[in-house]
């Protein structure tokens, strides 16, 4: 999905991936991807197709370029995998190879499960309330199989918010659930820049003032939480593409100035410092002008549930990345008018209870997307599945 702010030069897009399919060749490992862009590209891709060592083939494309650990997603590291049959492949800690990277011939050959093209399964998306200028744009995924057997279960859900506002246009909220075969499997939440991120506890600035940009993107890392959390910016001289141990440099030929040339030579990893095979990932990305503060992100932890409170927006998602089918509870304690994004809800009748006074009677929630979407004050929530 794409998602935007409006259509002037003043807009913030993001593009959203789960990849249901991959077809190999000119198709990237990228499931479960994203990009920002505002006032220029902020959340980005890495690599080249070009340059002095990036033609298709190369060390470069086959190791970097075209994998994983290239693109704003996730990485789980078995020290041991193999990722093609004779070798040419190294382990970037990402997404298989389908079929060995071989083109399907037909499409039969595409569908057989057992040659591995299938790579993820949307289970959410919408937008609204408004169909023209939608306050939120919702994408959730598995792409499980998009990895090897060394995943049990990786799940993705990306909400875009329009938060309509001069200074921080706009947020994105990526929540993730991976769960590995092992626990000494390391696992990455990658974060890809032009320019080199500034570090501060759990939050990561990503400054745009090239070619004459005047916008940033700052994330906050929501879980895993600040004690169990690994921040590390990787990238600079020598490290622009950089796999673990190795850098597939590459430079352009491109004469014209790096002003055409969107070189992102900078990525932040997040990962949990206590070895487990079951992690969450929660990450707020909001973009705004240079000399904006942004908004104050806090997170909501309910029965079944957890949340994001940002400006006047709050989300809710379940805990487990599974359906909701009964009641659950949250509280707000911010003041304020807030719009709220309830998610993972099963289709059907509901009903929303405030500080034991029923506000709304019944909702109707749709199969697609799963959703519930309504105004509110600071209180304590109740929603119950009629």
């Amino acid at each position: 999905m794409v998602a935007r702010t409006g259509w002037d030069d003043k807009a913030a897009v993001a593009e959203m991936k789960i990849n249901e399919y991959n077809f190999s060749n000119h198709q990237h490992l990228d499931a479960g991807s994203f990009q920002i862009y505002y006032h220029g590209p902020l959340a980005t891709e890495s690599g080249l197709y070009g340059g002095t060592d990036g033609a298709y083939g190369s060390s470069h494309c086959k190791n970097y370029f075209w994998r994983t650990i290239a693109h704003n997603s996730l990485l789980i590291y078995d020290p041991l995998e193999k990722f093609s049959l004779n070798g040419d492949f190294g382990n970037d800690g990402g997404q298989r190879l389908p079929n060995n990277r071989y083109e399907p011939r037909n499409l039969e050959v595409f569908l057989n499960s057992e040659n591995g093209y299938n790579t993820g399964e949307v289970l959410a998306h919408g937008f609204g309330p408004s169909t023209l200028t939608p306050d939120y744009t919702y994408l959730k995924g598995d792409i499980t199989k998009a990895y090897s057997s060394k995943v049990k279960e990786v799940k993705r859900s990306f909400i875009f918010l329009n938060l309509k506002n001069a200074d921080v246009p706009a947020a994105l909220i990526v929540f993730d659930k991976v769960v590995s075969s092992s626990p000494s499997f390391k696992k990455y939440w990658l974060l890809h820049s032009i320019e080199e991120p500034v570090i501060k506890g759990n939050e990561v600035t990503i400054p745009g003032t090239k070619n004459a940009q005047t916008g940033k993107l700052v994330n906050v890392s929501l879980l895993p939480e600040i004690s169990n959390q690994e921040l590390t910016p990787v990238g600079g001289p020598g490290k622009e593409f950089w796999v673990f141990d190795r850098n597939y440099e590459n430079e352009s030929t491109d004469k014209s100035g790096e002003g055409t040339y969107e070189r992102a030579a900078w990525r932040i990893e997040l990962s949990p410092k206590i070895p487990s095979q079951e992690n969450y990932f929660l990450n707020v990305m909001q973009v705004m002008e240079n000399g904006a503060a942004g908004f104050m992100v806090s997170l909501i932890d309910g029965d079944k549930v957890l949340g994001v409170t940002i400006a006047d927006r709050i989300v809710i998602a379940s805990k487990s990345f599974e359906q909701i089918n009964d009641s659950f509870s949250f509280s707000i304690r911010n003041k304020g008018n807030f719009k709220i994004l309830l998610t993972d809800l099963l289709s059907g009748k509901w009903q929303v209870i405030k500080n034991k006074k029923v506000i709304i009677p019944e909702a109707s929630v749709k199969e697609e997307d799963g959703v519930l979407y309504f105004e509110g004050t600071n209180g304590k929530y109740t929603i119950i599945r009629l």
